[in-house]
């Protein structure tokens, strides 16, 4: 049997070939803002979100689940937890407020990833990020965007680990491009209770074909609406 190269985790990427639905583990990093800009959406985030995880808990196969909140400073509010274990949001945990630290947010959630399946954590088949921001980032510290960038292509590549990005206000095609993100993976969104509620409503749908296909990456999300489709109210 060939050696792995230092620093590869010994069951990572998993075997070639597709685990059954009921046996497929996926692991689920979910990169949230709660920056200030966030404010008038908060009911509906933390609903929409709640509905979200509902769906994935209820879904064939076992789904593991890290939640990364951020505004100026990076909340690890659980990693890589059973999602049926994972606390609602509500008023007192999702409070926005603060700046975007999107670059530390992402990047600190990568890491957090990796330790976990180096330790040997497992068998997980698939990984996917999920990136959710209405802003660009303005107040990261310890992650720039070239540092991102060259993780993400990295982690893409190497770890065939999955990337989404839903960004409103903003081009999310060419921002998440300038953070690596392969295309056929983003999706703008309308900054309302209605579009917040009805983005989260596709991301799932997306997400149990996702887990359901069983591959590690797909050819594209979202396909049936196009390259940077916006959810309307």
């Amino acid at each position: 049997m060939p050696k792995k190269k230092p620093g590869t985790p010994q069951n990572w990427p998993p075997p070639k070939g597709q685990a059954p639905d009921a046996d497929r583990t996926t692991l689920i990093s979910f990169v949230l803002d709660k920056s200030g800009s966030m404010g008038g959406l908060t009911e509906a985030t933390i609903s929409g979100f709640n509905e979200f995880k509902a769906d994935q808990a209820a879904a064939p196969g076992r789904a593991l689940f890290s939640l990364t909140l951020f505004d100026t400073q990076i909340y690890h509010a659980c990693s890589a937890v059973p999602i049926a274990e994972v606390p609602d949001l509500d008023y007192a945990s999702y409070r926005p407020g603060g700046c975007t630290a999107l670059y530390d947010a992402v990047g600190s959630a990568i890491l957090s990833v990796d330790r976990f399946l180096d330790a040997g954590n497992g068998p997980v088949d698939q990984v996917v990020f999920v990136v959710m921001t209405d802003g660009l980032e303005n107040s990261s510290r310890e992650f720039d965007r070239r540092r991102v960038f060259d993780m993400i292509a990295d982690r893409q590549k190497t770890r065939e680990y999955e990337f989404v990005y839903l960004g409103a206000n903003q081009d999310s095609y060419a921002e998440s491009m300038q953070m690596g993100v392969a295309a056929g993976r983003s999706m703008d969104w309308a900054a309302t209770p209605a579009g917040t509620r009805q983005t989260l409503h596709s991301l799932s749908s997306e997400m149990m074909d996702y887990r359901s296909e069983g591959m590690r990456r797909r050819d594209r999300w979202f396909e049936d609406k196009g390259e940077g489709a916006q959810p309307r109210s």
